[in-house]
């Protein structure tokens, strides 16, 4: 290491670090977001379930039975089968049939007073809304952050910390213990963000309670 840095080294390295901080917290914001709407789609599809449930309550013999337990069957595959296999990248085809079923039972509904009518559309209407925001979180279990943009990341790290180097402040210790410190700050910096960027696996990772707390509701109002 040298004791002073090479003239234009300390201007360079201001760019490439302001370079670099504003990739970083570009792809920090749309990460940051991407997993906010992962858990707002998620609300708003257990919402859906909930809402064909019980409006199927008040239809007629046999949709009733039908819709009530094709709502009931839906939540429990999503959180015990469908949600194990969005971790590995994977859906569930017994969900994507169960939602089928669910718009054909509604569909072979024949009202016979404007009453039914209205029921009948309500509970297509909550099947469409169901159906939207089932795939927007399908959609969600890949990265919104490509390939290309970790490998600029990553060497980005390499390219700041590296440039650390150039500069002398005196004492040895304390210049390694800055070092190591933004390696550590940087470090965690893309280890959260690539956590973020899929919402359905990792210590950070969304877990299906919203559809166990409607399945729960599902057997105090069964």
């Amino acid at each position: 290491m040298s004791s002073e840095s090479e003239p234009g080294t300390g201007a360079v390295f201001s760019m490439v670090g302001v370079l670099y901080a504003i990739l970083l917290a570009f792809v920090v914001i749309v990460v940051w977001e991407f997993s906010s709407k992962v858990h707002d789609d998620v609300q708003a599809e257990a919402n859906d379930v909930s809402q064909i449930y019980f409006t199927a309550r008040t239809l007629p013999e046999p949709q009733r039975s039908r819709l009530t337990a094709l709502a009931r069957d839906y939540a429990h595959t999503v959180a015990y089968d469908e949600w194990p296999a969005m971790r590995d990248g994977g859906t569930s085809a017994d969900a994507r049939a169960q939602v089928a079923r669910m718009r054909a039972e509604t569909a072979a509904l024949r009202p016979v007073d404007a009453r039914e009518e209205i029921l009948m559309g309500q509970t297509l209407d909550a099947i469409n809304a169901l159906v939207d925001a089932r795939r927007e979180r399908t959609g969600a279990v890949s990265s919104p952050v490509p390939p290309v943009m970790w490998i600029g990341l990553l060497a980005g790290a390499v390219i700041t910390i590296g440039f650390t180097f150039f500069f002398s402040y005196g004492r040895f210790r304390a210049q390694l213990l800055m070092i190591t410190a933004m390696a550590v700050l940087l470090a965690f910096t893309l280890w959260l963000t690539y956590e973020m960027s899929h919402p359905f696996s990792g210590p950070t990772g969304l877990g299906p309670d919203a559809f166990l707390a409607i399945l729960a509701r599902f057997d105090e109002f069964s």
